[in-house]
């Protein structure tokens, strides 16, 4: 029986595309800042947590043209240029009232706790769980091990919401009943109400 609805962050409750937040630099900034900054080792460190953000600042910083750097630090804080996705703010809350549990379980950096004021979805959550706090980023399987023990649930009762097919199959594999996010909060709940849980 399903009491949890777990939800991953990016493009699933809040848009994450780099793409947009780059869209004001010319195309030789892209390129430099994005292989500096979103798709570098770097970012997947800030995520387990073995770098902060100042300190992520700084080496972009080091590695890239003086005149890039305004826009380097501008991109570092995407929450900044984010919004939420359509519907998903309204789905968690029909979900609370109906009562299941709502947890976040998200790649992300320690800067979660204070960027999280800016989106009023995850004021609803029971609980959240960073993967910078633990050291370990999906799908590796261990994080939804540590997910369950930190909350006291059971795989078996939680469904997992989450824009990655190789992070759904990894929670899958471990017992969650997965859902894989297209976009659009209607479909999603189509798919819970498909699970009985509308």
């Amino acid at each position: 029986m399903i009491k949890n609805i777990v939800f991953d962050m990016g493009n699933v409750l809040i848009k994450w595309i780099p793409e947009t937040f780059m869209k004001g630099c010319s195309e030789t900034a892209r390129e430099l800042l994005g292989k500096e900054i979103y798709y570098s080792e770097n970012w997947l460190r800030l995520d387990r947590g073995e770098l902060s953000e100042e300190e992520l600042t700084e080496l972009v910083c080091e590695r890239i043209p003086e005149s890039y750097r305004a826009d380097a630090k501008k991109l570092i804080r995407w929450y900044d240029m984010s919004s939420q996705i359509d519907g998903m703010e309204e789905l968690v809350k029909e979900l609370k009232d109906r009562g299941y549990k709502v947890y976040l379980l998200s790649n992300t950096s320690k800067v979660f706790y204070s960027f999280k004021e800016l989106f009023p979805v995850i004021k609803l959550f029971d609980g959240t769980f960073i993967s910078a706090d633990h050291g370990v980023l999906k799908p590796d399987k261990q994080i939804f091990r540590l997910f369950c023990k930190q909350f006291s649930l059971s795989p078996s009762e939680c469904v997992f919401v989450d824009d990655s097919q190789a992070n759904v199959q990894s929670a899958s594999e471990e017992g969650f009943t997965g859902i894989t996010f297209s976009g659009n909060a209607e479909e999603l709940k189509m798919k819970l109400g498909n699970l009985n849980l509308f």
